[in-house]
Protein backbone atom coordinates (compact mmCIF):
# COMPACT_ATOMS: atom_id res chain seq x y z
CA UNK A 1 0.00 0.00 0.00
CA UNK A 2 2.92 2.15 0.56
CA UNK A 3 4.22 1.83 -2.85
CA UNK A 4 1.34 3.28 -4.91
CA UNK A 5 1.10 6.50 -2.40
CA UNK A 6 4.87 7.72 -3.22
CA UNK A 7 4.02 7.22 -6.89
CA UNK A 8 1.05 9.33 -6.63
CA UNK A 9 3.52 11.87 -5.16
CA UNK A 10 5.79 11.72 -7.19
CA UNK A 11 3.68 12.65 -10.36
CA UNK A 12 2.03 15.15 -8.20
CA UNK A 13 5.27 16.56 -7.79
CA UNK A 14 6.11 16.35 -11.50
CA UNK A 15 2.83 17.78 -12.72
CA UNK A 16 3.46 21.05 -10.62
CA UNK A 17 5.24 24.39 -12.17
CA UNK A 18 8.75 25.01 -10.80
CA UNK A 19 9.06 27.96 -7.93
CA UNK A 20 10.55 29.44 -10.59
CA UNK A 21 8.02 29.92 -12.82
CA UNK A 22 5.93 31.92 -9.82
CA UNK A 23 6.88 35.46 -11.13
CA UNK A 24 5.35 38.52 -10.59
CA UNK A 25 4.37 38.77 -14.24
CA UNK A 26 2.71 35.24 -14.83
CA UNK A 27 0.50 36.41 -11.85
CA UNK A 28 -2.80 37.14 -12.64
CA UNK A 29 -3.78 40.54 -11.53
CA UNK A 30 -1.83 44.12 -10.48
CA UNK A 31 1.48 43.00 -8.81
CA UNK A 32 2.29 43.93 -5.65
CA UNK A 33 5.80 42.48 -5.50
CA UNK A 34 7.55 45.20 -7.57
CA UNK A 35 6.23 48.66 -8.52
CA UNK A 36 7.37 50.34 -11.32
CA UNK A 37 8.96 53.92 -11.56
CA UNK A 38 7.31 56.27 -13.53
CA UNK A 39 9.41 59.01 -13.19
CA UNK A 40 12.82 59.50 -15.19
CA UNK A 41 14.29 61.56 -12.05
CA UNK A 42 15.72 60.39 -9.82
CA UNK A 43 14.55 60.71 -5.72
CA UNK A 44 17.36 62.43 -4.97
CA UNK A 45 17.31 65.21 -7.52
CA UNK A 46 13.61 65.41 -7.31
CA UNK A 47 14.30 66.20 -3.57
CA UNK A 48 16.60 69.24 -4.24
CA UNK A 49 14.39 70.85 -6.26
CA UNK A 50 11.76 70.83 -3.58
CA UNK A 51 13.79 72.16 -1.48
CA UNK A 52 15.38 75.03 -3.62
CA UNK A 53 11.63 75.65 -4.15
CA UNK A 54 10.64 75.92 -0.16
CA UNK A 55 13.79 78.33 0.21
CA UNK A 56 13.21 80.67 -2.65
CA UNK A 57 9.58 81.06 -1.36
CA UNK A 58 10.58 81.47 1.97
CA UNK A 59 12.83 84.15 0.95
CA UNK A 60 10.02 85.76 -1.05
CA UNK A 61 7.91 85.87 1.85
CA UNK A 62 10.18 87.26 4.11
CA UNK A 63 11.01 89.85 1.59
CA UNK A 64 7.43 91.04 1.13
CA UNK A 65 6.48 91.19 5.28
CA UNK A 66 9.93 93.05 5.69
CA UNK A 67 8.16 95.64 3.35
CA UNK A 68 5.42 95.86 5.46
CA UNK A 69 5.05 97.75 8.61
CA UNK A 70 3.06 95.76 11.09
CA UNK A 71 0.69 97.90 13.15
CA UNK A 72 1.27 98.93 16.43
CA UNK A 73 -2.87 98.25 17.25
CA UNK A 74 -6.11 98.24 16.02
CA UNK A 75 -9.19 99.16 17.17
CA UNK A 76 -12.01 97.56 15.29
CA UNK A 77 -14.89 99.73 17.29
CA UNK A 78 -13.71 103.00 15.09
CA UNK A 79 -12.38 101.24 12.36
CA UNK A 80 -8.53 102.86 12.83
CA UNK A 81 -5.27 100.82 12.33
CA UNK A 82 -2.25 102.73 14.52
CA UNK A 83 1.22 102.29 13.57
CA UNK A 84 4.30 103.45 15.67
CA UNK A 85 6.15 106.48 15.07
CA UNK A 86 9.55 105.15 14.16
CA UNK A 87 12.87 106.53 15.74
CA UNK A 88 15.86 108.86 14.00
CA UNK A 89 17.71 105.76 14.06
CA UNK A 90 15.62 103.11 12.79
CA UNK A 91 15.87 101.94 8.92
CA UNK A 92 13.51 100.00 8.51
CA UNK A 93 10.12 101.26 6.01
CA UNK A 94 8.35 103.96 7.19
CA UNK A 95 4.76 103.50 8.27
CA UNK A 96 1.73 105.12 6.99
CA UNK A 97 1.17 108.55 7.91
CA UNK A 98 -1.58 109.09 11.32
CA UNK A 99 -5.08 109.98 9.92
CA UNK A 100 -8.11 110.07 11.41
CA UNK A 101 -10.41 109.09 8.24
CA UNK A 102 -13.37 109.81 10.35
CA UNK A 103 -13.88 113.45 10.48
CA UNK A 104 -14.28 115.09 7.64
CA UNK A 105 -15.92 111.85 6.23
CA UNK A 106 -19.66 111.61 4.55
CA UNK A 107 -21.28 109.96 7.59
CA UNK A 108 -19.55 112.03 9.71
CA UNK A 109 -20.97 115.32 8.04
CA UNK A 110 -24.55 114.61 8.00
CA UNK A 111 -24.80 113.27 11.73
CA UNK A 112 -25.83 115.61 14.11
CA UNK A 113 -24.51 116.25 17.62
CA UNK A 114 -26.64 116.31 20.87
CA UNK A 115 -24.11 118.11 22.48
CA UNK A 116 -23.14 120.88 19.66
CA UNK A 117 -27.27 121.21 19.01
CA UNK A 118 -28.44 121.76 22.70
CA UNK A 119 -25.11 123.97 23.83
CA UNK A 120 -25.15 126.14 20.83
CA UNK A 121 -26.23 129.83 20.51
CA UNK A 122 -29.64 130.31 19.34
CA UNK A 123 -30.22 132.49 16.18
CA UNK A 124 -30.75 136.25 16.17
CA UNK A 125 -34.25 136.03 15.59
CA UNK A 126 -34.22 140.05 15.46
CA UNK A 127 -32.12 140.29 12.36
CA UNK A 128 -34.06 137.59 10.94
CA UNK A 129 -32.18 134.67 11.03
CA UNK A 130 -33.58 131.54 11.21
CA UNK A 131 -32.87 128.11 13.19
CA UNK A 132 -29.96 125.99 11.30
CA UNK A 133 -32.19 122.37 12.47
CA UNK A 134 -35.50 121.66 12.91
CA UNK A 135 -37.55 119.02 14.56
CA UNK A 136 -38.07 115.87 13.17
CA UNK A 137 -40.51 115.64 10.51
CA UNK A 138 -40.58 118.86 9.62
CA UNK A 139 -38.73 119.62 5.60
CA UNK A 140 -37.73 122.37 4.13
CA UNK A 141 -40.59 123.00 2.40
CA UNK A 142 -43.00 123.02 5.20
CA UNK A 143 -40.34 125.59 6.86
CA UNK A 144 -40.45 127.96 4.32
CA UNK A 145 -44.26 127.87 4.45
CA UNK A 146 -44.37 128.02 8.00
CA UNK A 147 -41.68 130.46 8.63
CA UNK A 148 -42.15 132.55 5.60
CA UNK A 149 -45.59 132.85 3.68
CA UNK A 150 -47.88 131.93 6.34
CA UNK A 151 -47.18 135.27 8.86
CA UNK A 152 -47.38 137.06 5.43
CA UNK A 153 -50.57 135.94 4.33
CA UNK A 154 -52.15 135.67 8.14
CA UNK A 155 -51.44 139.43 8.29
CA UNK A 156 -53.40 140.22 5.67
CA UNK A 157 -55.93 138.08 6.27
CA UNK A 158 -56.00 140.22 9.74
CA UNK A 159 -56.13 143.32 8.10
CA UNK A 160 -59.17 142.52 5.49
CA UNK A 161 -61.18 141.22 8.33
CA UNK A 162 -61.59 144.81 9.66
CA UNK A 163 -58.34 144.79 11.40
CA UNK A 164 -57.38 148.44 9.85
CA UNK A 165 -58.27 151.48 11.21
CA UNK A 166 -58.80 153.17 7.59
CA UNK A 167 -61.50 151.51 4.83
CA UNK A 168 -62.21 153.30 1.28
CA UNK A 169 -64.73 152.53 -0.77
CA UNK A 170 -63.14 153.21 -4.65
CA UNK A 171 -65.61 152.35 -7.70
CA UNK A 172 -68.35 150.31 -5.73
CA UNK A 173 -65.57 147.51 -4.30
CA UNK A 174 -64.32 147.63 -0.57
CA UNK A 175 -60.59 147.91 -0.05
CA UNK A 176 -58.66 148.37 3.15
CA UNK A 177 -55.40 150.85 3.83
CA UNK A 178 -52.96 150.67 6.36
CA UNK A 179 -52.03 153.79 8.56
CA UNK A 180 -48.96 153.78 9.80
CA UNK A 181 -49.75 152.72 13.29
CA UNK A 182 -52.12 150.24 12.22
CA UNK A 183 -49.55 148.44 9.88
CA UNK A 184 -46.44 148.37 12.43
CA UNK A 185 -48.96 146.88 14.94
CA UNK A 186 -49.78 143.85 12.76
CA UNK A 187 -46.01 143.52 11.25
CA UNK A 188 -44.67 143.46 14.73
CA UNK A 189 -47.34 141.08 15.78
CA UNK A 190 -46.65 138.62 13.09
CA UNK A 191 -42.70 139.01 13.57
CA UNK A 192 -43.81 137.74 17.59
CA UNK A 193 -45.71 135.03 16.47
CA UNK A 194 -42.71 134.06 14.04
CA UNK A 195 -40.42 134.17 16.30
CA UNK A 196 -42.42 132.00 19.02
CA UNK A 197 -42.91 129.23 15.95
CA UNK A 198 -39.68 128.92 15.24
CA UNK A 199 -38.45 128.84 19.18
CA UNK A 200 -40.77 125.65 19.64
CA UNK A 201 -39.59 124.23 16.22
CA UNK A 202 -35.99 124.29 17.17
CA UNK A 203 -33.96 121.55 17.59
CA UNK A 204 -32.35 122.75 20.08
CA UNK A 205 -35.33 121.96 22.68
CA UNK A 206 -35.25 118.20 21.31
CA UNK A 207 -34.12 115.31 23.30
CA UNK A 208 -31.42 112.74 22.80
CA UNK A 209 -33.82 110.50 21.48
CA UNK A 210 -35.45 112.70 18.88
CA UNK A 211 -31.81 113.37 17.66
CA UNK A 212 -31.13 109.96 16.58
CA UNK A 213 -34.20 109.20 14.59
CA UNK A 214 -33.15 111.97 13.05
CA UNK A 215 -29.96 110.93 12.40
CA UNK A 216 -31.36 107.73 11.52
CA UNK A 217 -33.46 109.42 8.37
CA UNK A 218 -30.62 111.73 7.74
CA UNK A 219 -28.42 108.35 6.62
CA UNK A 220 -31.22 106.75 4.63
CA UNK A 221 -31.80 109.77 3.23
CA UNK A 222 -28.01 109.91 2.22
CA UNK A 223 -27.19 106.51 1.32
CA UNK A 224 -30.28 105.22 0.48
CA UNK A 225 -31.84 107.85 -1.60
CA UNK A 226 -34.65 107.89 1.16
CA UNK A 227 -35.97 104.33 0.00
CA UNK A 228 -33.46 101.75 0.54
CA UNK A 229 -33.53 100.92 4.35
CA UNK A 230 -31.89 97.22 3.87
CA UNK A 231 -29.06 97.32 1.46
CA UNK A 232 -25.39 96.72 3.08
CA UNK A 233 -24.48 99.63 2.93
CA UNK A 234 -27.23 101.55 3.92
CA UNK A 235 -27.56 98.96 7.24
CA UNK A 236 -23.05 99.27 7.49
CA UNK A 237 -24.12 103.39 7.65
CA UNK A 238 -26.49 103.09 10.60
CA UNK A 239 -24.63 100.59 12.58
CA UNK A 240 -21.61 102.61 12.60
CA UNK A 241 -23.73 105.86 13.42
CA UNK A 242 -25.15 103.94 16.26
CA UNK A 243 -21.64 102.40 17.62
CA UNK A 244 -20.64 106.13 17.71
CA UNK A 245 -22.96 107.04 19.58
CA UNK A 246 -22.65 103.93 22.04
CA UNK A 247 -19.54 104.23 21.73
CA UNK A 248 -19.25 107.96 23.53
CA UNK A 249 -22.17 106.66 26.43
CA UNK A 250 -19.24 103.55 27.36
CA UNK A 251 -16.62 106.03 27.20
CA UNK A 252 -18.53 107.96 29.77
CA UNK A 253 -19.43 105.20 31.71
CA UNK A 254 -16.90 102.37 31.70
CA UNK A 255 -19.00 100.03 34.01
CA UNK A 256 -21.82 99.52 31.81
CA UNK A 257 -21.17 96.06 30.90
CA UNK A 258 -24.56 95.50 29.15
CA UNK A 259 -23.83 98.14 26.46
CA UNK A 260 -19.96 97.16 26.10
CA UNK A 261 -21.66 93.42 25.06
CA UNK A 262 -23.91 95.36 22.73
CA UNK A 263 -21.33 97.85 21.54
CA UNK A 264 -18.78 94.50 20.51
CA UNK A 265 -22.34 92.91 18.80
CA UNK A 266 -22.82 95.98 16.66
CA UNK A 267 -19.04 95.81 15.72
CA UNK A 268 -19.59 92.32 14.29
CA UNK A 269 -22.68 92.94 13.05
CA UNK A 270 -21.02 95.61 10.90
CA UNK A 271 -18.38 93.40 9.97
CA UNK A 272 -20.67 90.65 8.38
CA UNK A 273 -22.65 93.16 6.74
CA UNK A 274 -18.79 94.86 4.96
CA UNK A 275 -17.72 91.24 4.04
CA UNK A 276 -21.13 90.49 2.02
CA UNK A 277 -20.80 93.87 0.33
CA UNK A 278 -17.51 93.33 -0.61
CA UNK A 279 -18.59 89.70 -2.07
CA UNK A 280 -21.25 90.76 -3.93
CA UNK A 281 -20.42 94.26 -5.02
CA UNK A 282 -16.47 94.00 -5.51
CA UNK A 283 -13.16 95.57 -4.24
CA UNK A 284 -13.89 98.94 -5.56
CA UNK A 285 -17.51 99.44 -3.85
CA UNK A 286 -16.23 98.44 -0.83
CA UNK A 287 -13.46 100.60 -0.76
CA UNK A 288 -15.66 103.77 -1.11
CA UNK A 289 -18.08 102.60 1.42
CA UNK A 290 -14.99 102.67 3.77
CA UNK A 291 -13.81 105.99 3.00
CA UNK A 292 -17.81 107.25 3.25
CA UNK A 293 -17.77 105.66 6.91
CA UNK A 294 -14.35 106.58 7.70
CA UNK A 295 -12.79 103.09 8.11
CA UNK A 296 -9.58 101.51 7.66
CA UNK A 297 -10.01 97.91 6.11
CA UNK A 298 -7.32 96.85 8.47
CA UNK A 299 -9.46 97.09 11.31
CA UNK A 300 -12.81 95.63 10.23
CA UNK A 301 -11.56 92.68 8.16
CA UNK A 302 -10.49 89.09 9.97
CA UNK A 303 -10.24 88.85 13.98
CA UNK A 304 -11.34 91.63 15.77
CA UNK A 305 -10.10 91.85 18.87
CA UNK A 306 -11.32 94.55 20.92
CA UNK A 307 -9.72 96.00 24.64
CA UNK A 308 -12.88 96.05 26.74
Amino acid sequence: MSRPLTTFTTSLRTSLPSSSSFLPSSVAGPSRLRLQQFSTTSPTQASKRKLLAKRRKAANLALQSSRIVPPESIDPVLGRVHYRQPSSRSSGPAPPEPTNKWEGCRLDRILLNYEQIAYSNPPDYAAGERPKHLLPGISQADADLLLGALPHASAELKYFSGSGSARQTQHGSASATFTSSSGTGVEEDQSKQSEMLMRILDLRNASKDAIAILNRQRVIDEFGAGKDTGSSSVQAALLTAKIHNLLSHTTSNPKDTSNKRSLRLLVQQRARHLKYLKRTKGEDVYDRLLADLGLERGAVEGELRMAF
